[in-house]
Formats: C-alpha cells, sequence, structure tokens
C-alpha cells in the first residue's frame, strides 16, 4: 500500500485492511460544485479507488466564492475540471467523467450498485431524484444541503424498506424554497458540509463510528450552534409507484400573468405591489411597496380591490406563488414581476 496513506493506516481502526476496503469502493458524486467538489477532493486523498463526477455545468464566475477548485474562463464542465485537478495530486485512482446533468432517463446507466451516492446538487428535484432511485435499488446515498448560513447532513443505507430516507423528513419537494442564486450562501458552508458528507462515506464504507442513518444534522456556521434530530419512520407510500408517476421536472407554469417591471410602472396606480421576500432577506427601496414574506402569506391579510403584483428575489417564488393563487382564485387578477428584485436593481440603474 503506498506511502501517501500511512498516517491513515497508522490508525488502528483502520490499518491496511481499511485502506484496501477504500481502494475497492466506487463512490458516485452526483453534483460537484460546492459541496461536490470538496467531498470529491476529500475522499481522493483518503484513497477512494474509484469516483465518478456527474455534472454538465460550467463553472460561473458567481460559484468561484465556495467552488474553490476552478478557474475564471473555465470552458469545460465542473466534472472534467475537477477530474483534472484529483488527477494532478492523486494519479492513481479511477476517475468516470460523466458530464451530463442526471435525470429520469439517464439515472439508470449513471448510478448502479456503487458503494455509496453522494447527492450534492442544488436541485431539489435531482435530491429527490436520486432518493427516490437509490431507495429502489438498496444503494446507500449521503444527503447534504445548504441554505444561506445553514447546512444538512443525512446519511440513508437504503438496506430495505424500513431505512429511513429522505421523504421521511421532507415528504414533498419545495418548489418554493430559494435557492443560492436568489438568498446567497456564505462560502464556508459549503464547504463544511462537503467535508461532513465525505465524513459519511468514509465511515459507510470503513464501519466505524456513529452513522447519520435515521438522523438529520443541522449546522448554523455563524453560532456553531450543530442539532442532530433523530429521524421517524413516517413516510409509507409505496416508492416504485411513486418513482413511476414522478418526471422529477419542474412544471412549466403558466406565463400569462407575468409583468415586467417597466409594464408594472406605466401603471404602477393600478396594481397593488407585495414584496414576498422575508424579512430577514435584504434591505430594499421600492415604493409603495407592501409586505407579504412567503413563508406566512395569507391571502386574508391582502387587499383585493386591485389587481396584485407579486415579487421575490428572482422572479421563481413570486412565480410559483402567483400560480398558487390562481388555481385558488380564478377570478382574481394577479401577476409575477419578472426577474424579481434583481431585475428592480437592473430596471432602476438603467432609470
Amino acid at each position: 500500500m503506498s506511502t501517501r496513506y500511512a498516517r491513515q493506516i497508522s490508525l488502528s481502526e483502520i490499518g491496511e485492511e481499511g485502506q484496501q476496503l477504500l481502494h475497492n469502493a466506487h463512490v458516485v458524486i452526483v453534483g460537484c460544485g460546492g459541496l461536490g467538489a470538496i467531498a470529491a477532493s476529500y475522499l481522493a486523498g483518503a484513497g477512494v479507488g474509484q469516483i465518478t463526477l456527474i455534472d454538465a455545468d460550467v463553472p460561473s464566475e458567481s460559484n468561484l466564492h465556495r467552488q474553490v477548485f476552478y478557474t475564471p474562463n473555465e470552458t469545460q464542465t465542473k466534472a472534467e475540471a475537477l477530474a483534472k485537478y484529483i488527477q494532478t495530486f492523486n494519479p492513481g485512482l479511477q476517475l468516470n467523467i460523466k458530464g451530463q446533468m442526471l435525470d429520469k432517463s439517464n439515472i439508470a446507466s449513471l448510478i448502479v450498485k456503487e458503494t455509496v451516492v453522494l447527492e450534492c446538487t442544488d436541485n431539489i428535484l435531482c435530491k429527490y431524484l436520486v432518493n427516490d432511485y437509490c431507495h429502489l435499488h438498496q444503494i446507500p446515498m449521503i444527503y447534504g444541503a445548504i441554505y444561506k448560513f445553514d447546512g444538512y447532513v443525512s446519511c440513508f443505507r437504503n438496506q430495505d424498506n424500513y431505512d429511513i430516507h429522505l421523504r421521511d423528513i421532507f415528504p414533498e419537494p419545495d418548489l418554493a424554497v430559494p435557492s443560492c442564486a436568489d438568498v446567497g450562501v456564505m462560502n464556508t458552508i459549503a464547504g463544511m458540509i462537503g467535508l461532513l458528507q465525505a465524513n459519511e462515506a468514509l465511515k459507510y464504507i470503513l464501519s466505524l463510528g456513529d452513522s447519520l442513518s435515521g438522523k438529520l444534522l443541522s449546522y448554523h456556521c455563524l453560532t456553531n450552534d450543530q442539532m442532530k434530530l433523530t429521524v421517524s419512520k413516517n413516510w409509507t407510500h409505496d416508492m416504485q409507484t411513486v418513482y413511476d408517476q414522478n418526471n422529477y421536472r419542474a412544471e412549466v407554469l403558466c406565463t400569462d400573468y407575468a409583468i415586467t417591471w417597466d409594464e408594472y410602472f406605466q401603471e404602477a396606480s393600478r396594481y397593488t405591489l407585495i414584496s414576498i421576500l422575508e424579512e430577514n432577506e435584504h434591505d430594499f427601496s421600492v415604493d409603495q411597496c407592501c409586505r407579504h414574506p412567503m413563508s406566512s402569506f395569507n391571502m386574508k391579510e391582502v387587499k383585493q380591490d386591485k389587481p396584485l403584483v407579486l415579487f421575490c428575489m428572482s422572479g421563481k417564488r413570486s412565480t410559483t406563488l402567483a400560480h398558487k393563487i390562481k388555481t385558488e382564485n380564478p377570478a382574481l387578477q394577479v401577476y409575477s414581476l419578472q426577474g424579481g428584485l434583481k431585475a428592480y436593481l437592473s430596471f432602476k440603474d438603467a432609470h
């Protein structure tokens, strides 16, 4: 065994036998961004013999504060660029580069009976796709997610129907949850959660320590507060039926009620402008704006004497909520501002 792993092998809990287990292991990383790049690099450093990297996205400048292995003006996919980085410091590993976005049509060809899968994307529907597929095929999955200053990690062993999985914690995906692009994210929380995912994978492969199986670990990086919650088995639906009936794609919402900031300001007096941003998101100044955060939104508290115009940070949440309101109140005039507050700031600068 290479001397590069001597400090690991010298641990009595690992030794030569444990290092061989790592060498024989195959880990799949779904998403090579802030979580996946960190996790993959440390798994490679530990000597995991085979790593599959799945990501078709090309790094952008806004990624670089938390995706520190990539360079400005990168033209390769994240999977390709990350593999190139890993090969420079541990060329003896087998790296499988999959420059594709995972979806239901290709998941069976990209994830087979691996040792463990790490779900590291920021796509909530992808998380449920990987969770459901891995549970059906008894493939262990390490879950990781981040939001602003918070991170979450769990281990889903998926050895039988009684094992805890993502739907026991969050039964359905909440598409209204804002992304990092909407509300921002602290770069260090991405690194911490990526490392914790790698740590869970190593523990699983080596059968060491106290697993997060059946638990959800949350961490807040500003206060260092941690909670480890025990999860009960409470999701009882048939996973095969759910998987068969779900395409794991975001619904394309009707855009008949979309409106631009330019269109709004042309007749601002005839609308009720409503911010659905949360109280702790961002300070801003928009004239004659009502505040009704999405997390506590109640139509009974909203004046309905004028057509409603909703906005959030990027337009995603306001579109979702406008669609929901129109579905429940077909006669009500409600619009979503395209591009949200970000578009407003650009509009303001231009005028």
